[in-house]
C-alpha cells in the first residue's frame, strides 16, 4: 500500500506546479501588454509626427512664397513660387495699416494666356522694363522637377498614413508604414534640395529691371516644407523602431516557446 502522507505531499507538488505555471504564465502576459503598448505609443506619435509633417509641406507646396523680391522700380514685391506667382503692390501706407493686409495679384505658371503675355514681354525686352522679371513666372524644368518629388512625398505620406493606422495590429504593415515613411522622407528631401541649387544659380537668383537688378532670396514656403522634412525623418526613426520590435517579438514567438518551470520538490513515494 501506498503511505498516505507521500499521496499528499505528490498532491501538494502538483497544485505547486499549476501555481508555478500560471504565475510565470501572468507575468509573460503582463510583459507582453507593456511591450504590445509601448510599441503603440511609438507608432501612435510617429503617426502625429507624419501628420504635422504633410500639413507642414502641403502648406509649403501651396504658397507662391519661395522666392522673394522687392522690386523698387516697379513698386512692387514679387513671389515667385513652383507653380504659383503673386505680386503685391508696395505703397505708401498708413501707419495703421499692414503691408501684408494688400491683395495679391497672382497668376499661374502653367496658364497658356499668362504663357503668352510672358513670351510677348521677353520679345519686347529692349523697350519693355518687366521683361526681365517676366522671365521668373516661366514654368521650368527645375520647377517640375521640384515639384513632382514634393507632389510624390505628399502621396506617399497620405498612404503612409492608411498604413500607420493598421501598424499596431500588425508586423506586416509596420514594415510596410516604415518602408512607406522612408520614401517619403527621401522624396520630400530631393525636392528640397532640387530647389535650393536652382534658386542659387545666377539667373534663377537675380531679377533685372530697366535701372537695377535686384536679388531673390529664399522665401517662408521653402522653410516651411524643410520644417515638414525634417519632422517626416523622425517619424520615420520613431516607425523604424516600432517596425523592428514588432519583428523581434514575432521572432521571439516563434523560436522561444513557454516553458513549464520544474517542481520545487519531487515526489517521493513510500515502500510498500
Amino acid at each position: 500500500m501506498i503511505n498516505i502522507s507521500s499521496s499528499n505531499t505528490v498532491s501538494t507538488n502538483v497544485s505547486r506546479t499549476k501555481l508555478n505555471k500560471y504565475c510565470f504564465s501572468d507575468a509573460t502576459t503582463m510583459s507582453e501588454r507593456k511591450t504590445t503598448s509601448a510599441q503603440t505609443i511609438v507608432i501612435i506619435s510617429s503617426l502625429i509626427l507624419l501628420i504635422v509633417a504633410l500639413g507642414l509641406q502641403a502648406g509649403g507646396v501651396m504658397s507662391p512664397s519661395w522666392q522673394v523680391v522687392d522690386i523698387r522700380e516697379f513698386r512692387a514685391t514679387h513671389h515667385h513660387g513652383l507653380w504659383l506667382d503673386c505680386t503685391r503692390p508696395q505703397l505708401h501706407l498708413v501707419k495703421t495699416q499692414n503691408k501684408d493686409d494688400l491683395p495679391l495679384h497672382c497668376t499661374y505658371k502653367f496658364d497658356i494666356s499668362a504663357t503668352q503675355i510672358i513670351d510677348e514681354n521677353i520679345e519686347d525686352i529692349d523697350q519693355n522694363s518687366a521683361a526681365g522679371e517676366s522671365e521668373h513666372h516661366q514654368f521650368f524644368g527645375w520647377h517640375k522637377f521640384t515639384l513632382g518629388f514634393m507632389l510624390c512625398a505628399i502621396i506617399l505620406a497620405a498612404l503612409s498614413l492608411l498604413c500607420g493606422i493598421c501598424a499596431p495590429c500588425s508586423s506586416g504593415f509596420a514594415v510596410l508604414y516604415a518602408i512607406l515613411v522612408a520614401f517619403t522622407a527621401f522624396t520630400s528631401t530631393c525636392g528640397d534640395a532640387i530647389f535650393f541649387f536652382a534658386a542659387h544659380r545666377v539667373d534663377s537668383r537675380f531679377v533685372q529691371g530697366l535701372v537695377g537688378t535686384y536679388e531673390q532670396v529664399i522665401g517662408m514656403a521653402f522653410y516651411l516644407h524643410v520644417a515638414g522634412t525634417v519632422i517626416s525623418c523622425l517619424a520615420l526613426i520613431m516607425a523604424a523602431i516600432s517596425a523592428y520590435s514588432l519583428l523581434q517579438n514575432n521572432e521571439s514567438e516563434r523560436h522561444l516557446p513557454m516553458r513549464e518551470m520544474a517542481p520545487l520538490h519531487e515526489p517521493r513515494f513510500a515502500r510498500v
